[in-house]
């Protein structure tokens, strides 16, 4: 009878360590959707002009693993803010066919957003956000990094690049050659072209995205 009970509290036991272990994993999923929703109080406080306020983001966070790569574009653009997702255009088309090249998975092991949150426009088309943009997008970026702790960060493109290097440790990431992977203090930074379908017709540019994506596994 004794050892049926201490049978069953071990059991119990392990239940909840299960349990506790699966809330800590959610538990940076749920703070980086609550920092999502609450992007554009802070940036409203320095921005009012020429932004589409529609929040976009990745629709499955729930289904990432731990440690994710996190990839950085630039902004969304009108097509992403009508599916409210980032990378839903020409370019994430050319993203998809870049994840398959890495043989991972877009929706567990990718987690993607941009440099600065919201779609930037002038007289109703898309526009590259501006660097005090870029610089408030910074501030963002440092507060996901810390929710996220990505495995390795992906910088697609020049104002991906530009906002992160408005980071204060990361300041140095403007300096570095585009397509390679680097230590930045402590973790695993990676920059390359933007999959924009203008850079992606040429076959330079297409060739080292393919090679940088292909060799993320060797990074593991």
């Amino acid at each position: 009878m004794e050892s049926g009970k201490w049978f069953f509290c071990n059991v119990l036991k392990k239940m909840v360590i299960i349990v506790e272990k699966k809330k800590l994993i959610n538990n940076w999923k749920n703070d980086l959707i609550e920092f999502y929703k609450n992007r554009a109080v802070f940036i409203k406080k320095y921005v009012s002009e020429n932004v589409d306020w529609t929040d976009v983001y990745d629709p499955f966070i729930n289904e990432k693993k731990d440690n994710p790569f996190l990839i950085i574009g630039e902004a969304p653009g009108a097509y992403e803010v009508k599916l409210k997702q980032p990378f839903v255009g020409k370019a994430g088309e050319n993203l998809t066919y870049l994840i398959k090249k890495s043989g991972f998975d877009r929706k567990k092991d990718f987690l993607i957003t941009n440099a600065f949150p919201f779609r930037t426009y002038k007289d109703s088309k898309n526009r590259t956000p501006n660097a005090s943009e870029l610089r408030i997008g910074a501030k963002l970026l440092e507060k996901e990094i810390k929710i996220i702790k990505p495995f390795i960060i992906l910088l697609l493109g020049n104002s991906a690049i530009k906002a992160f290097s408005y980071i204060p440790w990361a300041k140095d990431v403007k300096n570095l050659t585009k397509c390679g992977i680097y230590e930045i203090n402590n973790f695993k930074v990676g920059l390359c072209f933007h999959p924009s379908p203008l850079a992606f017709n040429r076959s330079d540019i297409k060739k080292a995205l393919e090679e940088f994506f292909f060799n993320l596994k060797t990074h593991i």
